[in-house]
Order: C-alpha cells, then sequence, then structure tokens
C-alpha cells in the first residue's frame, strides 16, 4: 500500500522528469552544465551546496515545492538522468537554504509560522562598517536604526545603534544598545542625515526588553527587543525580517551580510549612510580558539570563551590588509541573508562585539539560541502569529 506521501512524491517525479525532458527543447536557466551522477555533489538553488538525488529521495521536495510552493520545480537544478528518472540537485540539510531543508526546520515554531504568515516580498533584491559598500534605498529594508537622546540644539537624536524589525511591534537588536535608553527607531531610509527625506518612518519605543541573563559587564546574551509605540507601514523602503531558527553554524561558503552606520574606520569618522559588507562563517571552534588565544577571558567579560550562543562571522581579505567587518555604532545591527527563491530576508546574528574593527572574526548572538525567549514576548498567542 502507498502513503499518500509517496504518492505525492511520485507526481512530483514524473512532473520533475516531463518538464526537465521539455527544459531540453525551451531550456531552463537552473540546469548544471556538465552530467553528474547520483550522490555527487553539486549546486542547488540559491546556488547552495547539494546533493544529486532522485526526488523521491529528497525530503526537501515535500515541505518546499509540494505543501508551500516556495520553489517553483523548474527553478530545480538537474543533474542528469537515470534509466527511469531525473536527477535534482537537492540541498543539503546544513546548506543554510533558509526555508525548509529537511524535517529539522519543519518545527512548527512560532518564529517559523510567523515568517510563513507575512506574504510581503522585498521589492529590492541587491547584490559598516569596515571596508564596506554604501547599500541601496530598500535594499536592507528591515534594519532600524536607533535614536537616543542629544544634547545638540539642531540635533534631535543620536543615532549609535541598529536593530532589526522582526514583527509588527518588536525590534530586535544588542542588550549593550539599552545602557543608554534609546527614545526612538527609524526606518525607511540609509541617509541619517537627512531631514527632508519623505520616506523616513520614525515610533516612539514603548518597551525595553533587554535578556533576563544579560549583565553590563559580560559578553553573553547581549539580546534584547523592543516595543514600539506605533508600527511601521510596509513600503518599498521597509519591510520585516525572519528568524533564523537552525542553531547550527552555517557553511563556511554561505555569503552573509551585516550593515549598520558604525565607524567606516578606526579614525572614529562615523558613517552617515547605511553601509554593507560580505562576511561568511568562521566555525565556532576555530574562533574561540582564536578569541582565547589572543584575548582570553577579556577581564572576565568572556569568561567562558566564545560559545554556542555566540556567532563568528568574518569578512575578506582587502587590499588595506583589514577584513571586511562591522564596528562601533553597527551595534545591534543585522547579520544576515537573503534567500531569494523564498523571497524572504532571514536574521542569523546580531552584531555584539569584536577584536577591534577589521582584524578578527566579529562576534554576533546567535538568534537561533534564543527562540524561546523571543517567541515567548513577540509571538505569546496564534493571534499574535497574523500579520496585519
Amino acid at each position: 500500500m502507498h502513503s499518500i506521501y509517496s504518492v505525492k512524491l511520485s507526481a512530483v517525479a514524473v512532473l520533475i522528469h516531463g518538464l526537465m525532458l521539455f527544459s531540453n527543447l525551451i531550456g531552463i536557466s537552473g540546469q548544471t552544465s556538465a552530467e553528474l551522477y547520483e550522490d555527487d555533489n553539486c549546486k542547488s538553488v540559491d546556488n547552495l551546496p547539494g546533493t544529486c538525488k532522485m526526488p523521491k529521495d529528497c525530503p526537501w521536495i515535500q515541505p518546499n515545492v509540494i505543501q508551500k510552493k516556495l520553489v517553483s520545480i523548474r527553478s530545480i537544478p538537474r543533474c542528469g538522468y537515470t534509466l527511469h528518472d531525473v536527477l535534482i540537485c537537492c540541498p543539503n540539510e546544513d546548506s543554510g537554504s533558509g526555508i525548509i531543508t529537511s524535517t529539522t526546520q519543519s518545527t512548527g515554531r512560532r518564529a517559523t509560522k510567523a515568517c510563513e504568515n507575512f506574504s510581503r516580498g522585498s521589492t529590492h533584491i541587491a547584490q559598516h562598517i569596515i571596508e564596506g559598500k554604501e547599500a541601496a534605498e530598500g535594499e536592507i529594508p528591515f534594519i532600524a536604526a536607533l535614536g537616543y537622546k542629544s544634547t545638540e540644539p539642531d540635533k534631535p537624536y543620536n543615532f549609535r545603534c541598529g536593530a532589526s524589525w522582526i514583527s509588527k511591534s518588536f525590534l530586535l537588536t544588542a542588550a549593550h544598545c539599552l545602557r543608554d535608553r534609546p527614545i526612538v527607531a527609524r526606518m525607511g531610509t540609509i541617509n541619517l542625515s537627512s531631514s527632508s527625506d519623505s520616506n523616513i518612518q520614525d515610533s516612539e519605543l514603548k518597551k525595553l526588553y533587554p535578556h533576563p541573563d544579560y549583565k553590563s559587564k559580560s559578553k553573553y546574551h547581549d539580546i534584547a527587543l523592543i516595543e514600539l509605540v506605533s508600527p511601521f507601514k510596509y513600503d518599498d523602503n521597509v519591510n520585516r525580517i525572519c528568524l533564523y531558527t537552525d542553531p547550527n553554524d552555517l557553511v563556511v561558503d554561505h555569503v552573509l551580510t551585516t550593515s549598520g552606520w558604525g565607524w567606516i574606520d578606526t579614525d572614529q569618522s562615523q558613517s552617515s549612510i547605511l553601509l554593507k559588507v560580505e562576511l561568511n562563517t568562521e566555525p565556532l571552534k576555530q574562533c574561540a580558539q582564536q578569541y582565547a588565544s589572543e584575548v582570553g577571558t577579556l577581564g572576565g567579560r568572556l569568561a567562558s570563551g566564545v560559545t554556542e550562543r555566540q556567532y563568528c562571522a568574518i569578512g575578506k581579505l582587502q587590499s588595506s590588509g583589514k577584513r571586511g567587518d562591522a564596528c562601533i555604532g553597527d551595534s545591534g545591527g543585522p547579520l544576515h541573508y537573503k534567500n531569494e527563491t523564498a523571497d524572504r530576508f532571514f536574521l542569523v546574528g546580531i552584531t555584539s562585539f569584536g577584536l577591534g574593527c577589521g582584524w578578527r572574526a566579529g562576534i554576533y548572538t546567535r538568534v537561533a539560541s534564543y527562540l524561546d525567549w523571543i517567541e515567548d514576548i513577540v509571538w505569546p498567542d496564534d493571534a499574535s502569529l497574523l500579520d496585519d
């Protein structure tokens, strides 16, 4: 007796086979250039690492193609053919696709459901900051700047930290950004020095939620939620970000981005324009060993070393001898990536601290390690999951 699941997979396999055969006549951009064989390594959707498999042997197919329809069958790269079937490039379980790579991602978490419920995709999909580049309008639509009371009469706010818009009423940032109380969050602009940008949206802050285990003399649990007085309005430059729920490191060649309005060099010059830089994951063990050998416990502030609740990311070596990195003023901002197939951004980490700026891997708070705490505040019931 065949289960409904196996029947569905068989139907999809037939459909994929037919489409791939038809693709020989019309051409499909996702095809591989040379024929591969079963269990060969390949590049799957979003250019992520995968393995050549028959559709029925790819657990990624059911949630992403059949149930959620997040991926078009036509967009799945093929490896080649067996006598009776087509071989597709199935994303590896640890590829970090941000959709659902296996049953481990389909956990029913409230954060995942909230992400599925808001359907507005980003209008801008485009190709901090040390060795960074200016971001385009709307390129990082979920980033907010936190404003603090200014002592300058012609300047209402000093913007010193970043945050990410994760739900209708909440931002996610670093706990150390709340030592001085921010009073406003700004979205919709990449230029904080502009007072005439009609796209600017400001919201006062209703309540601050530093993580209960955060201590100002420590580098741990550097995460906080901010409740807004007024939700921001969606437009081309303002959108939300999903939370990445896998507690493991992404593969090292997966490109991440961090962004902010922080120092652009060690001469203490702060950028008024939003900057971005591409980074890659530095494996936690390697990162922890490097920090232990170079700075020890940071006078007790890193007493347990770099832990699994933190995330390490490092930029490519530049001609200046430095690496791309976040810096002072980028605190609380996002470490994220864009899944173009799902049309979603995913928040992996929150900028916390580093060894100088642009010399070693930066340390980010690992968002997936704090999902229980986040969900209990942001999505306490089913009604809060709705995107209204």
